[in-house]
């Protein structure tokens, strides 16, 4: 973990070098670009979290989470002329981005660092969605590890600012699935929730993430 937290620091640090980048900040709910709009350019996340969801459903749902050293607006390297934005992305909370526009970091990304960085970002989110896929018919399992992945040190423990309907659509669990994961987790001191926030230790998330997973029977 602290290697991949120093590649995310390195990756935000590589961006603040970028010659067209700047600093966007948003309050929370703010959205940050919209489904079908021009994909201008590349975001990296410096602090905060911004949901990252769609409209296949009437209602937007959200299906990710960004959070510092993330990168948001991929649509902006597609091949596609115009690039547009395949989704959208709504500010948690207090957001600072760091926005450039896709021809600095095509220039950027000609250079070795660079494109290593960014690469081990993208291999990383890869591999994230598949560990959260692998525990989604198992609510305790994906509750630990969003906690664990997407949680900040608060204290002894780290919390996630994600509210409940929020969590809940991301890990493709109803309310009461994920109350349920959230008891038990409480039960075995994992986690807890206060004031609508979701707490977790963080030995005890990674002592139950690193028993073996159970194949589902679906």
């Amino acid at each position: 973990m602290e290697g991949l937290n120093r590649t995310r620091e390195s990756l935000i640090a590589a961006a603040k070098d970028l010659p067209e980048a700047v600093v966007v900040n948003h309050s929370p709910g703010d959205l940050v670009y919209q489904d079908g709009a021009f994909a201008a350019g590349v975001y990296v996340v410096v602090e905060g979290f911004v949901a990252v969801g769609h409209y296949a459903t009437p209602a937007p749902r959200p299906v990710w989470l960004a959070g510092p050293g993330d990168l948001l607006g991929l649509e902006a390297w597609h091949a596609s002329t115009p690039p547009r934005h395949q989704g959208f992305a709504r500010a948690l909370t207090e957001t600072a981005l760091l926005f450039a526009p896709g021809d600095a970091w095509a220039r950027a990304l000609d250079r070795s660092p660079v494109r290593e960085l960014v690469l081990s970002a993208l291999v990383q989110l890869v591999l994230d969605q598949q560990a959260l896929a692998s525990r989604r018919d198992q609510p305790e399992q994906a509750v630990a590890w969003a906690l664990a992945r997407w949680g900040m040190p608060k204290g002894h423990e780290v919390e996630l600012p994600a509210p409940a309907a929020t969590l809940a659509a991301i890990l493709g669990l109803s309310r009461n699935a994920l109350r349920q994961a959230v008891a038990r987790l409480t039960e075995l001191n994992a986690a807890r929730q206060v004031n609508g926030h979701f707490r977790g230790d963080p030995r005890r998330l990674r002592e139950l993430l690193e028993e073996p997973l159970t194949a589902s029977a679906r």
